[in-house]
């Protein structure tokens, strides 16, 4: 939906991919968002899917479950 929005995201390069998602989530959540914590909490979300891969989603069932909400 967002690069469907904003077509020039997909050809951003990685880096500019993670300050872009940093600078987001400072305007979200009103302060500056290491990135470090950022790898680190998808990490720890890695490690949790490997360990328990039957917990995971499907995205079109999390889609469908956002829209439900809205």
């Amino acid at each position: 939906m967002v690069t469907e929005t904003i077509p020039q995201l997909k050809t951003l390069s990685l880096a500019k991919k993670r300050r872009l998602i940093s600078e987001l989530l400072a305007e979200v959540y009103g302060e500056p968002v290491q990135e470090k914590a950022i790898s680190d909490a998808l990490a720890e979300r890695v490690e949790h899917y490997r360990e328990n891969p039957a917990s995971a989603k499907r995205w079109a069932d999390v889609k469908a479950r956002l829209r439900r909400k809205s």
